[in-house]
């Protein structure tokens, strides 16, 4: 991290248990259950996209949590991402998409969800594009 940037410590996550299903999961202070899924995107084997949604079965899993810590959520967020890159070498991009249940919430989302792009690329060196909503993650071209 820069000197000078500062961003919420992250809960602590468990890793997918198996290679091919690629869910890793995390709960916050509250006691929510979250899910960070990758799915391969159609057949392209190095292209995925990115779920992030509750796991609770009485709450809807794209509900806005406003508990407070959606730092620390997002932060959580990157490091799972940090991970799955890692452990994914042939990963080329990722997708994903701030859904919303209204158009004001949408844009705030939006926002934050630029913030943490904009985090991620400061970490990684991998680029990003906005795109009618969705946000691609490129990892650099190696020589």
């Amino acid at each position: 991290m820069e000197p000078g940037v500062t961003f919420a410590s992250s809960y602590s996550f468990s890793r997918p248990a198996f290679i091919g299903i690629r869910e890793y999961s995390f709960v916050n202070s509250l006691g929510d259950e979250y899910s960070v899924q990758f799915v391969q995107k159609n057949s392209q084997i190095m292209s995925y996209i990115v779920d992030l949604s509750l796991k609770n079965h009485d709450q809807d899993e794209y509900e806005t949590m406003n508990t407070g810590d959606v730092y620390k959520i997002m932060a959580t967020v990157v490091s799972i991402l940090l991970d799955f890159i890692s452990q994914t070498p042939y990963c080329q991009t990722i997708e994903f998409v701030p859904v919303s249940e209204n158009d004001r919430l949408s844009n705030r989302r939006s926002i934050l969800f630029l913030r943490y792009v904009q985090f991620f690329k400061t970490l990684t060196s991998w680029d990003y594009k906005i795109n009618d909503g969705v946000f691609t993650l490129t990892r650099p071209k190696t020589k």
